[in-house]
């Protein structure tokens, strides 16, 4: 379908369906909290099924205006098909910043013509947030003045007072709580998502979702039970949770009836109750057997398969061991070769998961593993489209293996354009906090410093240096402030000077490198990579040094800097308000309890797989600490599925104490990145959080130690 085409079909959109209005609105229909049901299955069978996801990223933004405009034409007070539209040209907005833009002038004309028309008010308000942003404000506003009981004008003021510039917690719950009170039993996922905002709220709404439930028997609706119980395991107590369980298990007796034609996501839904219902683990894997059996090729079948071969096919513990990691990865790669010939459907999932499973397979042919990264980009570009990421790890996959270095250059460039333009579309952004600003900046610094560096390898490999006269100026430019970037900006001095034949700079900028570097490189799933080491000194010995003249002149290569330690603690932005959270053992905790120790709070959730990493070593270190009366450990679950923990728990033999504490964690963070650790001082005070697991073997002896420093006043 052509460009042209496209820019039509938004066009005519965004003019179906809607008569010029006289000055009041009293005569046309407002959109209610859900869309028509046979609203609801065209925009299932033609805009979200099977078919639709088989479909390429070009085909399903060809189809979608189509279908839109369409559906304009049968429901032209409807709010879905506009938002499909809407959504379909921000998600463009990056290679086709004109097709949003077309659509919010078309917008914004309709209001011209009908100033008093609620629904054109809130599309126009939802299609230029962004762009003019108090605009949008404005607009909302004047359709819930227009129109009070108009549900969605809430919703948008909610989104928008939730976070970036806007952010306003008053309002946010403000709308909040009137939008469910016109909802109370909405399906919307955001709004689902913010309701986690207000506990008050959370109450009702289970009330209204399990009494609207109760009368149902559409199977698509019943589904909704999995939102239900998060709601009321959320709001009850752990020590409560038995009473829950059974509630549950009343529950499931019904729905084990209410599908007379089940498929494999239904039979999941099922499962996935059983185990909040607190069945025995015998049960769960009868009945995971049956799905197995029943719908083989699914990609339930495939979640089930992949879980028990994770379990039965755990990492080794030990980073340092070679041999065991290397049979670890290749059994990793056969069993995933294996699913890619058993579920063809979840194929993208898994071409994904073949190409980095090669990472550190020193076994790889050239024809093997190119085969492999044209399978990545090949098909993940025709299911997402053009990806910066897709082609940045590309790039680095040949440098890794020295294959290809024009390719890789190639490939990094087109990565360097799609962040370019992605990054021109956040720049224009007007609803950005200054912390999302400065956030964004320091990650924008990082990413591009690495993908500069990749981009002089691979220009050096390829004897083309004029293909990046481009990023010199910056490459040259002044060090960054943040010490965890310093050591990358020297090194990619280095290779600009090597790649320009100034190769006695480039080894002085090595040594700068090396030395301002936070800490040595350390072996990681049996592999040691060190490529500023190995860049170096190969430099060195192509300049004519010996090793043992190396090893005099850069002593200090093993070495971490003094300041190694801040390299991934950093200081919370915020103080930790007082908290009062029952843990499943009925126990409950709240701040001053913690007066009088150094504490580990750790973040983590049953689906987190980097937490399922390092959870053991949490394990090891509170069985380590748990008789001192100086340390303390707790753990922050935030499952939004709170019925889910204590199995797992059971299963993994976790004995730590786990406080569910998604409402808490949300609300203070505004949302979450998980696993993180926070500590804080014998007087209760937050000082240190760090994000992410790295998998060191040291971890639980670095974790006392730091422990140690807090307590001496360090």
């Amino acid at each position: 379908m052509s460009h042209k085409w496209l820019t039509a079909a938004l066009l005519a959109a965004s003019m179906a369906g809607t008569p010029r209005l006289a000055a009041t609105q009293d005569a046309l229909p407002l959109p209610g909290c859900e869309a028509p049901p046979k609203l609801e299955r065209i925009l299932h069978d033609k805009l979200g099924g099977p078919d639709f996801e088989k479909l390429s990223y070009n085909e399903r933004n060809a189809l979608t205006p189509l279908v839109a405009t369409e559906l304009m034409k049968q429901f032209p007070r409807e709010i879905q098909p506009w938002q499909r539209l809407i959504g379909n040209a921000r998600m463009q907005s990056a290679l086709k910043p004109e097709l949003l833009a077309k659509l919010q002038a078309a917008l914004q004309e309709r209001v011209k013509e009908n100033p008093n028309d609620p629904l054109m008010l809130y599309l126009a308000a939802t299609a230029l947030r962004g762009k003019d942003t108090p605009e949008s404000i404005a607009l909302d506003n004047k359709a819930i003045a227009l129109a009070p009981s108009f549900p969605w004008p809430y919703a948008y003021l909610t989104a928008i007072y939730s976070s970036g510039k806007a952010m306003d917690k008053n309002k946010e719950r403000e709308n909040l709580r009137k939008f469910w009170g016109l909802c109370p039993t909405s399906t919307d996922a955001n709004m689902r998502w913010l309701l986690v905002k207000d506990m008050d709220l959370q109450a009702k709404v289970a009330t209204a979702e399990r009494a609207y439930l109760a009368k149902a028997t559409d199977p698509s609706i019943l589904k909704n039970y999995k939102f239900l119980w998060q709601l009321e395991f959320r709001l009850t107590s752990p020590a409560d949770y038995p009473a829950e369980r059974k509630k549950v298990a009343g529950d499931l007796v019904r729905l084990e009836k209410a599908n007379p034609k089940p498929d494999a996501n239904w039979v999941a839904f099922l499962i996935d109750g059983y185990k909040q219902s607190g069945t025995t683990q015998e049960t769960i894997t009868a009945m995971q057997d049956a799905l197995l059996k029943a719908y083989p090729g699914s990609e339930e079948a495939l979640s089930i398969v992949k879980s028990r071969w994770r379990d039965a096919h755990p990492k080794p513990a030990d980073q340092n061991d070679v041999a065991g990691w290397k049979k670890w990865r290749a059994a990793n790669r056969a069993a995933i070769n294996q699913w890619l010939h058993e579920f063809p459907d979840a194929h993208n999932e898994l071409v994904e998961e073949a190409f980095f499973a090669t990472n550190g397979d020193e076994s790889l042919s050239e024809v093997d593993g190119l085969a492999v990264m044209n399978a990545f980009v090949n098909d993940l570009t025709n299911s997402w489209g053009p990806q910066s990421f897709i082609y940045l790890y590309a790039g680095e996959f040949l440098l890794d293996h020295h294959w290809e270095p024009a390719r890789a250059l190639d490939l990094l460039k087109q990565a360097q354009d799609l962040y370019a333009k992605s990054d021109a579309v956040e720049g224009a952004n007007d609803d950005r906090s200054q912390k999302d600003i400065d956030h964004t900046a320091k990650y924008h610094w990082s990413r591009d410093n690495e993908i500069d560096g990749a981009l002089l390898l691979a220009a050096t490999r390829a004897h083309q240096p004029d293909a990046v006269a481009s990023i010199k100026a910056e490459v040259n430019g002044p060090a960054p402030k943040d010490q965890e970037n310093i050591s990358n900006y020297w090194q990619n001095r280095a290779r600009l000077a090597v790649l320009e034949n100034h190769k006695a700079d480039g080894l002085a900028y090595y040594r700068m490198a090396l030395d301002t570097r936070l800490e040595p490189p350390k072996m990681s799933e049996g592999i040691l990579k060190d490529p500023l080491g190995d860049e170096s000194r190969a430099l060195w010995k192509e300049l004519g040094g010996s090793e043992s003249a190396w090893n005099a002149w850069c002593p200090g290569i093993s070495k971490p800097a003094a300041n190694a330690d801040a390299s991934r603690w950093e200081k919370p932005a915020q103080s930790l308000p007082d908290f009062s959270l029952t843990d499943l053992s009925g126990k409950t905790w709240k701040l001053a309890d913690l007066h009088g120790k150094v504490t580990l709070i750790n973040l983590w959730a049953t689906w987190c797989g980097p937490c399922q990493a390092e959870l053991p070593h949490l394990e090891k270190l509170y069985e380590q600490v748990k008789g001192r009366s100086d340390i303390q450990i707790l753990t922050f679950d935030i499952d939004e599925d709170p019925g889910l923990v204590e199995p797992f728990l059971k299963k993994k033999g976790y004995t730590f104490p786990v406080l569910p504490a998604y409402s808490y964690t949300v609300n203070l963070l505004n949302g979450y990145a998980i696993p993180q650790n926070w500590l804080l001082n014998p007087k209760g005070v937050w000082l240190w959080t760090q994000v992410g697991y790295d998998g060191e073997d040291t971890w639980q002896k670095d974790m006392l130690a730091k422990m140690a420093s807090i307590k001496s006043g360090e």
